[in-house]
């Protein structure tokens, strides 16, 4: 075990069950993969551009491209195996955006309603009959009705991947984690701004919040369904 990225607390408690994935129970969740926080053109990557700041960003659009090759492989697995597919993205219910989180307005990432910050990358589009939840905070389990939902899909496992890592992935997995939902983190389906971050989120979570599965693994199960 590589001390580096070993959270001491799994050497104690025991591990978690190895979660099961099921075409009645099982749901994959895509965070906020949408223009203003995963594309180099827009929001973030505009503002560090305007900031002079750009190359700082460098690693982090390349996990992205990264991540978002493995999500268009867990879609397709998701929409073959007819399993529910939801995508969660930063975004207020208004033009105005005045329904802003007090947390989103401190940090100046208040989103409008409609606006181009708020579309979902084109590489991985919602499919029909895929949903699309608005949220206001870093979990959606906090700002939108994702729980209900979720409860009437008949969902109690989730595939969890997106961006970033450390940030509202990290927020959706323990959340999830703690309202009793199995849940498997993809972390090769997901990105963070430097590779410490997205490490530190895997150490927190793995085998204390929730199963972490590569993409291939859990596209393999998926077909299997």
């Amino acid at each position: 075990m590589n001390d580096d990225t070993a959270n001491r607390l799994t050497l104690v408690f025991p591990p978690l069950p190895y979660f099961p994935l099921g075409r009645d129970h099982t749901a994959l969740i895509i965070v906020d993969m949408q223009k203003l926080d995963a594309h180099p053109n827009y929001g973030i990557g505009a503002k560090a551009r305007a900031a002079g700041i750009a190359d700082v960003f460098a690693y982090y659009w390349q996990a992205v491209e990264s991540a978002v090759t493995n999500q268009r492989s867990l879609l397709d697995a998701a929409h073959a195996a007819a399993i529910p597919v939801i995508y969660t993205r930063i975004a207020t219910q208004t033009h105005t955006a005045k329904d802003v989180g007090r947390q989103h307005r401190y940090v100046d990432m208040a989103v409008p309603k409609d606006a181009v910050d708020a579309e979902i990358l084109e590489a991985i589009a919602p499919g029909p009959d895929d949903i699309v939840i608005s949220k206001t905070s870093s979990s959606p389990f906090n700002s939108t009705g994702i729980h209900h939902t979720l409860y009437s899909l008949g969902v109690d496992t989730l595939l969890v991947c997106g961006v970033v890592t450390n940030g509202c992935v990290e927020g959706t997995v323990r959340d999830a984690s703690d309202l009793g939902y199995n849940v498997i983190m993809v972390p090769d389906a997901c990105a963070a701004v430097t590779p410490e971050l997205h490490q530190a989120a895997i150490t927190n979570l793995d085998n204390a919040f929730c199963n972490c599965r590569d993409t291939e693994i859990v596209v393999r199960e998926l077909a299997a369904l």
